[in-house]
């Protein structure tokens, strides 16, 4: 077995796996948060029950990796296949989930996310795959965690073309004064440089690196000048056991026809598992 040090895709699951709880009920959005979820449950978090925007409540590790909330193999024994409405206002909104997990492909400065369209709305140059449960969840989800993948600043623009799901819109209390509830609104990203938070206004800031990362690095990445803490926390890298898991549920993706980085690419399951 070959271990080599962890990449920062790698560390970027292992943080955001580490702040979910065992035994809370987490609602999962598409993507990366499915895979963070099942890193969680294998690693620290095995009485976590998972909900999904289709309506399917999972509440042990699936056989398979589903490729999407409407995947059919994410309701092998799950304990209830219900539908969407059920999910989003029978657990969501009415304030059955301690923790919500959204996948931010465009977040600007106040954690605001587009899925929807890049560029005029009516005339789009890029037209995204839309909200799917996404609006709700930033709506009224609690102790949101926002996921991304990139450290490319069209991924963190000042303001994104269009909001798909709200942050702190505008910043200050607007979110307040349009009377989203209190507790709801993102708390923190995830990426592969490390931890952002949000401050009282509503603004992202860098509260915690990966091992390696500068500060010079992180505001190479966004469009605007973020603010990155004074005597930011350096987070730990994973264990060797940790990072089997990560790798193998990496391998598993794969196979599920998830896109990898290029790293992962050429791996052959030496170097992976």
């Amino acid at each position: 077995m070959v271990i080599v040090r962890a990449t920062r895709f790698e560390q970027m699951f292992l943080t955001g796996a580490r702040r979910i709880k065992d035994g809370a009920v987490v609602f999962v959005g598409f993507h990366w948060p499915m895979l963070m979820a099942r890193i969680a449950r294998r690693l620290h978090a095995p009485h976590i029950v998972v909900v999904y925007e289709n309506g399917i409540v999972e509440d042990r590790l699936t056989p398979v990796l589903p490729t999407s909330p409407c995947d059919l193999a994410a309701a092998e024994q799950a304990t209830t296949c219900a539908g969407s409405l059920e999910a989003l206002y029978m657990w969501l909104g009415a304030g059955r989930v301690q923790m919500t997990i959204v996948e931010a492909a465009i977040v600007d400065r106040y954690g605001n996310v587009n899925t929807t369209a890049v560029g005029p709305y009516l005339q789009p140059k890029v037209r995204l795959p839309g909200s799917g449960g996404g609006t709700e969840l930033s709506s009224l989800g609690r102790d949101l965690l926002l996921v991304s993948a990139s450290v490319n600043k069209r991924s963190y623009p000042d303001r994104v073309d269009y909001i798909t799901s709200p942050g702190y819109l505008s910043g200050g209390q607007e979110r307040t004064r349009l009377g989203y509830k209190p507790g709801t609104g993102p708390q923190t990203l995830v990426n592969p440089l490390g931890i952002f938070n949000f401050d009282e206004r509503g603004e992202m800031y860098a509260a915690a690196l990966h091992s390696g990362v500068s500060p010079e690095e992180v505001r190479a990445s966004f469009s605007w000048p973020i603010k990155v803490k004074a005597g930011h926390a350096v987070l730990p890298e994973p264990t060797e056991d940790e990072l089997i898991i990560i790798r193998r549920e990496l391998a598993h993706a794969k196979e599920r026809y998830y896109l990898l980085p290029q790293e992962f690419v050429g791996l052959g399951s030496d170097k992976l598992l």
